[in-house]
């Protein structure tokens, strides 16, 4: 499904552990963005935090508003 994305795309990755997931099933699915990212060029990862996506928005919203303006300043 990302490898269809056509338009620029940023990800703020959250690296904290999250709610239900057992071992390192988080890590394991964003070590896969590495190869969307190299496969997609309108994808990147514009952070990554150390909250976990319960806390994303209320702790990071920099990240997600500065992901936001760096898409905004493509379409300059």
């Amino acid at each position: 499904m990302l490898d269809e994305i056509k338009v620029p795309t940023r990800y703020v990755v959250a690296s904290g552990t999250s709610f239900g997931s057992k071992g390192d099933e988080q890590e394991q699915i964003r070590a896969g963005l590495d190869a969307v990212t190299a496969r997609n060029l309108n994808i990147k990862v514009s952070a990554k935090v150390e909250s976990n996506h319960g806390a994303l928005l209320k702790k990071d919203f920099t990240a997600i508003s500065g992901a936001v303006r760096e898409v905004a300043r493509l379409g300059e």
